[in-house]
Parts: C-alpha cells; sequence; structure tokens
C-alpha cells in the first residue's frame, strides 16, 4: 500500500447529500506534492460507515473493543484533570489580580503551544508511533499540574508562573492530542471509527460533568484550590498505567514515504483545505470554540463584577453547563451517520449563541445556571457531530495533520481569551457577551449557506440525466 492509500477498499462517504464523493484525476508524477491532497484516479474518499445499523451494537458499539475502552477511559480520567486545571485557571487568575485581562493572559499560555506547535505535532504523530506521543502528552501537563498546586499551597503563585505552566501544558497537549486521535484511529476497526469518534466526545463531555463537579466539591473544603490541583494530580497514577496497557500500533505512515517536516505539513494543509467539505467543517469548528469557550474566560468576573458573587463560584455553572452538554450527547448518538448530522449540526451552534443572549441579560446567579444550559448543549453537541464528520471523513494518513488542525482552534481561543478580557474591562461583559454570541450566529449562518449549497449541488450530481427520445 503506497502513502497515498492506494489498494485500501472504498467505502461509502459521510456526505453533504449522501453521494459518494469522487476526486477529480490527478497525475501524481506531476510533483513531489502532487496527489498528497486527493486519492489516486476514482478512488472515493475513505470513510467509515454512513448508514444506520452498520455499528454492529448500537450508538456505544466501539466500547465493546478492549483496547478503545482503556483508551477511553484513560482519556476520560486525563480530560477530567485537564479540564479542572482549565476550569481553575481563569477563577485563580482572577483571584491574584482581579483582572478579566489577566484571567485571559493566563489562558492564552496554553494557546501558544496548541496554535504554533500544534501542525507540527500532527506531523510527528502521522510519523511515528503514537503509544510514547500520548505518554509524554500526559506525564508533562501532570507534572505542571503538579508544580501549580505546590504553588498555591506554598503561597508563592504568580500571573507569571501561572501562565508559563499553562505554556507548558499547551505544548505538550499539542503533541498528545494528535496523536490519541490518530492512534484511536489504529486501534479500532474501519467500520467503528466514526461510533469511536462519537463515543470520545461523549466521554470528554462527561469529563466536562466529573470537572466541574470535583471543584464544587474540592474547592469550599479545607483542600482549596492548591489542593484540588494536587488531587488533580494525583489522577496520573492511574491515567499513565492504564495508558502504558495499550497496544503500541506502527506509524500510519511507513520511513520509506517519510518526507521532510515542512513537507508533509504542506501536504496536509493541501488536504483539509483543498477540499470543500472539510474546509467548512475545520472553519465552522473554529468559531464554534473560540466563541464557546469565551464562556469559560469571561464567567469569573462575570460572577463577581456583575452578580456580586464570588468568582470561585463556577462549580455549579460549569456543572450544569456540563451536565446538559452531556445529555444532549448521548441523545446525538443516535444520529451519528444519519442525515441529519449536519443539520443538527449548525442547530447546535446557534443553541450555543442563543445560551450567549440569555446570560448577557441574565439577572441573577440562578438565571446563569439556566443560561448554562442551552451553552452546554450547544457547544457539547456541535463539537460531537463536527469531529466525528471530520476525522470520518479524512484519509487514515492525515489523522493526526487533520486533527493538529482542530487543535489549532483551541489555540486560538486561548490566544484571543485576553481579547475578550480587555474588551469586558472596557465596554462590559454583559456586551462582551452579546458581541460573542453575535459572531457566533453571523459564521454559522453563513456556513449554514455554504452547507445547502453543497447539499443542492450533490442533488444535481446524483440526479439521473433526462432521457433523451429517440430519432
Amino acid at each position: 500500500m503506497d502513502a497515498h492509500g492506494a489498494g485500501r477498499p472504498r467505502r461509502p462517504d459521510l456526505g453533504v447529500a449522501g453521494t459518494v464523493a469522487r476526486r477529480s484525476e490527478v497525475d501524481e508524477r506531476a510533483s513531489p506534492l502532487a496527489g498528497d491532497w486527493a486519492p489516486p484516479v476514482g478512488e472515493e474518499r475513505p470513510v467509515t460507515s454512513s448508514r444506520r445499523g452498520e455499528f454492529d451494537g448500537g450508538a456505544f458499539a466501539a466500547l465493546r473493543d478492549p483496547q478503545y475502552r482503556l483508551l477511553w477511559s484513560s482519556g476520560m480520567l486525563a480530560t477530567t484533570a485537564f479540564m479542572m486545571s482549565f476550569m481553575l485557571m481563569p477563577a485563580l487568575a482572577y483571584d491574584i489580580t482581579g483582572s478579566n485581562a489577566s484571567a485571559g493572559i493566563a489562558t492564552m499560555g496554553s494557546g501558544l503551544g496548541m496554535f504554533f506547535i500544534a501542525p507540527i505535532g500532527g506531523v510527528i504523530a502521522d510519523r511515528v508511533r503514537k503509544k510514547p506521543m500520548v505518554l509524554v502528552g500526559q506525564i508533562v501537563p501532570g507534572i505542571v499540574i503538579l508544580l501549580i498546586g505546590l504553588l498555591v499551597v506554598t503561597d508563592s503563585i504568580s500571573i507569571v508562573l501561572l501562565t508559563l505552566g499553562t505554556m507548558v501544558m499547551g505544548f505538550g497537549f499539542a503533541f498528545m492530542g494528535p496523536a490519541r486521535q490518530a492512534w484511536m484511529a489504529e486501534l479500532v476497526p474501519p467500520r467503528l471509527l466514526a461510533n469511536a469518534v462519537a463515543v470520545q466526545q461523549i466521554g470528554q463531555t462527561a469529563a466536562q460533568v466529573l470537572a466541574p463537579l470535583g471543584i464544587a466539591l474540592l474547592v469550599g473544603t479545607v483542600l482549596g484550590v492548591g489542593g484540588t490541583y494536587l488531587v488533580m494530580a494525583s489522577l496520573f497514577l492511574i491515567i499513565l498505567p492504564v495508558t502504558m496497557k495499550l497496544r503500541n500500533t506502527p506509524p500510519a505512515v511507513s520511513r520509506e514515504d517519510r518526507r521532510s517536516v515542512g513537507v508533509e505539513l504542506s501536504a496536509g494543509g493541501r488536504y483539509l483545505f483543498g477540499d470543500p467539505q472539510l474546509r467548512l467543517l475545520w472553519a465552522s469548528f473554529v468559531v464554534v470554540i473560540v466563541c464557546g469557550f469565551a464562556f469559560q474566560t469571561l464567567l469569573p468576573g462575570f460572577l463577581d463584577q456583575v452578580l456580586d458573587h464570588d468568582a470561585t463560584d463556577i462549580g455549579p455553572v460549569f456543572l450544569a453547563f456540563a451536565l446538559s452538554g452531556l445529555l444532549v450527547n448521548l441523545g446525538l448518538a443516535r444520529i451519528i451517520g444519519g442525515s441529519l448530522m449536519w443539520p443538527v449540526m449548525l442547530g447546535m451552534g446557534l443553541l450555543m449563541a442563543a445560551g450567549f443572549a440569555a446570560l448577557a441579560v441574565t439577572p441573577s446567579y440562578g438565571f446563569v445556571l439556566l443560561a448554562a444550559i442551552p451553552l452546554g448543549m450547544g457547544r457539547s453537541g456541535f463539537m460531537m457531530l463536527n469531529q466525528t464528520l471530520l476525522l470520518s471523513n479524512t484519509r487514515p494518513e492525515f489523522y493526526g495533520r487533520v486533527t493538529s488542525m482542530t487543535m489549532m482552534a483551541f489555540g486560538s481561543q486561548a490566544l484571543l481569551a485576553p481579547v475578550w478580557g480587555v474588551l469586558a474591562d472596557s465596554i462590559g461583559i454583559r456586551n462582551t457577551l452579546l458581541i460573542v454570541g453575535s459572531v457566533a450566529v453571523v459564521a454559522l449562518c453563513a456556513a449554514a449557506v455554504v452547507w445547502l449549497r453543497f447539499r443542492t449541488d450533490g442533488q444535481r450530481a446524483a440526479a439521473p440525466a433526462p432521457a433523451v427520445p429517440a430519432g
């Protein structure tokens, strides 16, 4: 099998109109990069099944695979620790300085690593074994979480040290994220890939429930913020041994087919942005992540400045946010592979935007808990459907690079976090929340227009040609 995937069995597409997408004929001998963004002549997009009932086990069929269960459980625990850290980080930064901008700056540290390093991490993930990358990506953030906890307990933490810590964590995520996603695609059978992506997203959402629950139970006790960080670090005593039990799969790209990092990075970009459907999925994902995660940056200041609540009262709000997201993802798992994925995905994004509007006008802490419900449902539902569509329509040798491009979205939101913070300090948090929601609405409406055009074009292409009368 060559680097371009010749010889792989053809599989149906999760395409815009349910038809199989074919590429234009490409002369692979034209240049070293030719063919990197398109399959060889006549090859269909390598996608897992897009029809209902083909997962041999229902909405959670992937969990029947022992290796996937280990990956899923270790990933959920790791995400719980990471989410607790990221949820506490803005509140800790705000507590240190009393500024919305400082909360954004602390978050920005992780964005530097994820935005600038993740594409390189994606290339490396496609070239080497994934297990060592994932282990290193878990060990480094685990050590950082431990050090932050010790600094808080000893009253030695500062905004500079907190930002440096988040930056190092971002570097770890930049390598672990693409490797873990690509590793999942190598551990499960191809027919279960779309289901595995969806179930993984449910696990991530479950971690978002466990994280605020842990914060709510621990921060208010004698442990405080520092002790909570130490508890988070202790989770890696479970995570690392479980990861060690997973199979060490070979690289997706053979040593003979490897080229320079720059060339393969360019090839990954050509592949992603040369496909209109993948390009739209990626662009809409970036917008939803940038807008959706502004909620976490602005919430501590909103509680303190607008509602006169302690900034550390974020726990119950995040719990309502994450629980609603988990429930909606459990329901959406049943439409994976169906024709409703695209419209429901876009609808989830608009629901998130409506949550921002509700939050902007909320008069009390109780209503913040209610506004968190559409926010959580919309963001989590969009992310699950988007990532399932994206990875299911990606060729295996590009899993790492495409995943790294989606991680750039998380890097972007972290880099833009100070912008939201400065804007909130300048024009007020309520006005900033309305701006965030409006940006999401405009972008998602534009995405819906593009998708409708794709669907119309696909239906026309699938329509039989009119019969020509004889004579």
